[in-house]
């Protein structure tokens, strides 16, 4: 099961308005499907963009620290009994919690949880992405990719995915080649090595694929995913597949 911790409370870059960051405290993979582009599924994740809800601002959250913690909503209480821990020193904190409560609504009642990023501002950060960060970069052009990948997929029902966004051939191959070029410069990894492969794969270079994925070190699931990928390359598929029925 999915649980939270209360949220975290942080300040807008753009307009200093309060927003909410949900804390995970427990994860729940129900429901997540495997594709061999490797797009998370998973519906309790945080991208790191993000877009503020009162004014629009898009920034980064690594890049901004909290200033505080929303405190665990207190029960009801009524005027007798706050009388009564008065009077009895307020032995478990019960009065505390009230007034820390009361406190943080004045402050952040109104606050929203933060909102999240269209494949638009993913776009616009990309093309003014000077001095952004190298993983900070990765992860705008494979928000990219797998916002064009959407095509391939369907929904739970079957159905397709709607409003796709597109680009031109070149442009979206272009993307694809930039991503292949960081993750071969970057530390090779069981999940980098996948990636290449999966990548050369989409590209049409099969044989480079295949080569890439079979290096891929064994650690029980890695090779797994390696060899249905591997096997999609031998076929000469250049479409993006689902690996595995999702979790139910």
């Amino acid at each position: 099961m999915t649980s939270y911790q209360t949220p975290s409370v942080h300040s807008c870059p753009g307009c200093d308005a309060f927003f909410l960051r949900r804390r995970l405290r427990s994860a729940n993979f129900y429901g997540t499907q495997d594709w061999s582009d490797a797009k998370p599924t998973m519906s309790w994740r945080q991208e790191p963009l993000v877009r503020c809800k009162a004014c629009a601002a898009l920034f980064w959250l690594d890049d901004i620290e909290p200033v505080g913690i929303m405190p665990q909503m207190p029960r009801a209480m009524g005027r007798i009994t706050r009388a009564w821990l008065r009077w009895r020193g307020d032995p478990e904190g019960q009065l505390q919690d009230q007034e820390e409560w009361s406190h943080a609504m004045a402050s952040w009642g109104r606050a929203q949880y933060i909102g999240s990023v269209s494949f638009d501002d993913v776009a616009y950060v990309l093309a003014r992405s000077k001095g952004v960060r190298r993983d900070q970069l990765l992860w705008l052009r494979n928000r990219i990719w797998w916002g064009l990948n959407d095509r391939y997929r369907s929904r739970f029902d079957g159905t397709p995915i709607p409003d796709v966004p597109s680009w031109p051939i070149a442009a979206e191959r272009s993307n694809m080649k930039v991503i292949l070029d960081m993750l071969q410069d970057s530390e090779v990894k069981p999940w980098n090595l996948i990636q290449q492969g999966e990548l050369l794969r989409l590209l049409g270079h099969f044989d480079e694929a295949v080569v890439k994925l079979r290096a891929v070190p064994a650690d029980g699931h890695s090779e797994v995913r390696a060899a249905k990928i591997e096997k999609l390359a031998k076929c000469g598929d250049t479409k993006v597949r689902m690996l595995s029925a999702p979790s139910w």
